[in-house]
């Protein structure tokens, strides 16, 4: 399985919740391609695509919203997942507090189906240099079910992407079609 990954900007949050991401797909067997969005001439070639922005006055930047608008009939031809970074997301994810944050999505829900959207809150992710044996660590985490504790956000970003990569091997292996949004 061949991923793009791809986020709104060049450095910051977003590259650090990228680059988990993609430690994660790729710690489970996926040949992954991080990139800004601004160095993404096409999609075509990638199985699937997960793409991230932060969330600026309620909705995604500017920046990702053309990323979008600019591949929507590839990315509706193939699964399509999101991550949204919101500096001011809170510990506590009631029902009410999903539904404000869905908000901020939903404009790119409209243009493109999503198979799965993860929320982070970016005040403290950054990107790290990964450690020797950090991919069979990780890996081993995740078929155990145990994450590190007192690392809540990362352990939502990892768990939301070995998550991630089961729905996209079960839509890959299956040969399932899904319906394209709007069609």
């Amino acid at each position: 399985m061949k991923l793009l990954i791809t986020f709104a900007g060049s450095a910051g949050p977003l590259a650090g919740v990228a680059d988990r991401i993609g430690r994660v797909m790729n710690g489970l067997g996926a040949e992954v391609t991080i990139l800004p969005m601004t160095c993404v001439d096409s999609v075509k070639g990638f199985t699937a695509v997960i793409a991230g922005s932060m969330e600026k006055g309620g909705s995604w930047v500017p920046e990702a919203m053309e990323f979008v608008r600019r591949h929507q009939g590839p990315l509706n031809r193939k699964p399509f997942a999101l991550f949204t970074v919101v500096p001011s997301l809170a510990s506590e994810k009631g029902a009410e507090s999903r539904m404000v944050v869905m908000q901020y999505t939903a404009h790119v829900r409209g243009m493109v189906h999503t198979v799965s959207e993860g929320f982070f809150n970016g005040a403290d992710e950054q990107s790290k240099e990964p450690h020797p044996g950090e991919r069979s660590k990780f890996k081993l985490r995740v078929l155990l079910g145990l994450l590190r504790e007192g690392d809540r956000n990362h352990g939502e970003i990892e768990t939301w992407a070995a998550k991630l990569h089961e729905k996209l091997v079960q839509l890959s292996g299956h040969g399932a079609k899904r319906p394209v949004h709007g069609m």
